[in-house]
């Protein structure tokens, strides 16, 4: 087990309008994402079997929200996630099913919001943008989805782009 392992769940509800669980990070100083729109997730606790349980265990941390195994959809390969300084950190995405939206109760060390969002916003063309990116000099422009408190942007916004098979924004 690498002491950088990571895995996020993604939370795919299927109903009138199919939606995704996503939640805002708590801004704290160690943590590279702090304040930024992400899937539930985070490192591999030594404790955990796999790094299903990984992403199990820090949905139901951060979002209060319990899945099971059996609501496993598909696992994907490891993708890379940036950090401000060091090694880039292997996350394995885990795609879950669910019936409805569980009500989602974020833990506010974790998360200051956790919502469902329509999956026919993150698909609409026009709601990708290039943006500025809170902390990031204001010039710079990133490919980006401008939602409430921050723009979903980064490694988030490069697995929605894979999930739902859209070519993201960019020059």
């Amino acid at each position: 087990m690498s002491e950088l392992e990571a895995a996020v769940a993604i939370v795919h509800a299927r109903g009138a309008e199919e939606s995704v669980l996503l939640m805002r990070r708590a801004e704290r100083e160690d943590d590279p994402w702090s304040g930024h729109w992400s899937f539930p997730g985070g490192r591999r606790d030594p404790a955990d079997r796999d790094l299903l349980d990984t992403a199990l265990r820090e949905l139901e941390e951060e979002c209060g929200v319990r899945m099971t195994r059996q609501d496993l959809e598909a696992e994907w390969p490891p993708r890379y996630a940036r950090r401000r300084t060091g090694a880039w950190v292997p996350v394995t995405p885990f795609v879950f099913r669910a019936a409805g939206e569980p009500a989602a109760v974020p833990d506010g060390r974790e998360a200051v919001e956790a919502v469902w969002i329509p999956l026919s916003v993150l698909r609409d063309p026009d709601r990708r943008q290039m943006l500025p990116i809170p902390g990031l000099p204001q010039e710079l422009r990133y490919p980006a989805v401008a939602l409430s408190g921050a723009p979903l942007w980064g490694f988030t916004y490069r697995l929605i782009c894979d999930w739902l098979g859209l070519a993201p924004k960019g020059p």
